[in-house]
């Protein structure tokens, strides 16, 4: 095949004096005029290299990679701020803390705890005690109280008496055939809960387990809320009683001593100095609730 002007492209000629196409795979003399690409000066290779992702067609170059942080890096992170919140916000927490425990004191005359009494309160936390059974007070009440175990026991609640007090307890208390059930339950939840939710992802609970103590048929230590209260649960046969108290703390004028130790777990990172004593004081009443 020939036109006027020549074989087309690429054609040759074989022995036998015909034109034949150029063979299957060999570069397509169309592209060999193309336009020059990135970098190319006409001199040889490009001097930048080849061009970045994307940039051939007028799109930007992918983002880079977030980086991770590590959990270690994460734990100091949440540390840090817990630490900060809990400083910044000790005194305004503790002046709420004094603010509803005036409103509840006022309500003493006709609200009685079903649990133990006035004179036991102050017996074993020391002190005076304005003691009431909560009911339509619960919701006043959740910002401050330590509900973390027996949630949905019936509950007393004990503020301190007079304007420079602010120490405060709840008093928890069911009795039920599954009391040994609920009480292994309470300590497994303490102790902190990890959920694989797949695809190297998992949900973590905070534990607040402090320790085991030797009392009743069985019991256990917690450590302090986001206020300082401690407690003990206690099981006595079906009987299960929750104490959770900040009295052997400053009261509402003092911030919170707190223990922050980066080198324990998530859940052992902050403590407060006080929990022991409080595990001690609410055990001496838990052993009071009838």
């Amino acid at each position: 095949m020939t036109t006027s002007s020549g074989p087309p492209p690429g054609w040759y000629r074989a022995a036998d004096g015909r034109w034949y196409p150029p063979p299957a795979g060999s570069p397509d003399p169309t592209r060999l005029h193309a336009a020059p690409q990135y970098g190319d000066t006409g001199y040889g290779p490009a001097p930048y290299g080849p061009a970045p992702y994307g940039t051939q067609y007028g799109a930007s170059a992918p983002p880079p990679a977030p980086r991770r942080r590590g959990p270690r890096t994460v734990l100091l992170v949440v540390g840090a701020v817990v630490v900060a919140l809990l400083v910044l916000g000790g005194i305004a927490l503790n002046r709420l803390v004094a603010g509803i425990g005036e409103g509840v004191g006022g309500l003493t005359a006709s609200t009685d705890c079903d649990a133990v009494s006035t004179e036991a309160v102050n017996g074993a936390l020391g002190g005076s005690y304005d003691v009431v059974q909560l009911g339509g007070l619960a919701g006043t009440a959740g910002p401050v109280l330590d509900s973390r175990v027996l949630a949905d026991a019936p509950t007393c609640w004990a503020v301190e008496s007079g304007d420079t007090g602010g120490r405060l307890a709840r008093v928890a208390r069911y009795s039920g055939p599954d009391a040994a059930e609920r009480f292994a339950a309470e300590r497994t939840a303490a102790m902190g809960t990890t959920e694989d939710r797949g695809d190297g992802l998992s949900v973590s609970s905070a534990a607040y387990f402090n320790k085991d103590v030797e009392a009743g048929d069985e019991a256990f230590c917690t450590t302090g809320d986001f206020i300082a209260s401690a407690g003990v649960l206690l099981r006595t046969g079906e009987l299960l009683v929750y104490v959770s108290t900040t009295a052997a703390g400053g009261g509402a004028g003092t911030v919170p001593d707190i223990e922050f130790d980066t080198a324990g777990g998530p859940s052992e990172a902050i403590r407060f100095g006080t929990d022991d004593a409080n595990c001690d004081l609410a055990l001496a009443l838990a052993t009071q609730v009838r």
